[in-house]
């Protein structure tokens, strides 16, 4: 009777001291919960912050881009238009020759700045950007990425072949005299004109396949695409860091 007095006046201070501990570990680990997701969420908005920047700058990159294929597409619509022997006679030797280099003379390449998109993906960090939507178009952006590479190697390919094309049948020397550089001794291009070039069927079909390959390229399944991409990840980005 003794012992079991003992332990009906024990048992309730036994019972509060357990109750007590458990009310301990389970605040310590609120506590532990708190500070880990508030690293987190830190973290979360350095990634964001740095997301932001890279992509307003790929977004300058790719509106720049856009404006350079532009500016092809219609170099090649003017010497498409030579083929016409009515526009051809009423523009120069030189005028010819500015326009085939406005071809030849580079090309439109969006090269994207994704050293901290790479760098989020490659460490398992994604998952750190709450926003599932956002997690989702930083994923597939990588993957629009490969995809314009393989539509800017056909781009050049067509390419490679209308300068083979030009090689071939017209005078690259005669182009660079009309650009300003000089040569010491003569040659047979001196007495030549680019003009033939556009009495040859097979140059006028390399350069419709080159003018639908660019043209194509500022739409919606590339260069377009891409920049609706970008604005639509910096809205969403935008969005989170202002929570």
């Amino acid at each position: 009777m003794i012992t079991e007095n003992k332990l009906s006046k024990y048992l309730p201070y036994a019972i509060g001291e357990i109750v007590l501990v458990v009310i301990g570990i389970l605040i310590a680990l609120s506590i532990n919960n708190w500070s880990t997701n508030k690293q987190l969420r830190s973290t979360e908005q350095v990634y964001l912050m740095s997301l932001q920047t890279e992509f307003e700058t790929n977004l300058k990159k790719i509106k720049e881009c856009i404006k350079e294929n532009t500016e092809r597409i219609q170099a090649v619509e003017k010497i498409l238009a030579l083929f016409d022997a009515n526009v051809r006679e009423t523009i120069s030797d030189k005028a010819v020759s500015d326009i085939i280099y406005s071809i030849f003379g580079g090309e439109a390449t969006y090269i994207p700045s994704n050293g901290v998109l790479t760098d989020i993906i490659s460490s398992g960090n994604l998952n750190l950007i709450q926003n599932e939507q956002l997690r989702q178009h930083l994923a597939s952006f990588e993957s629009t990425l490969d995809f314009l590479a393989l539509q800017a190697n056909s781009t050049n390919a067509i390419k490679d072949e209308l300068q083979s094309q030009f090689n071939k049948n017209g005078s690259v020397r005669k182009v660079l005299q009309h650009r300003g550089l000089t040569f010491e001794y003569e040659s047979i291009s001196d007495t030549l004109t680019n003009k033939k070039m556009f009495n040859l069927i097979e140059f006028e079909n390399e350069l419709l396949d080159y003018y639908l390959t660019i043209k194509a390229a500022n739409g919606p399944r590339f260069f377009g695409g891409i920049k609706e991409q970008i604005e639509l990840i910096l809205i969403e980005v935008d969005s989170e860091i202002k929570k």
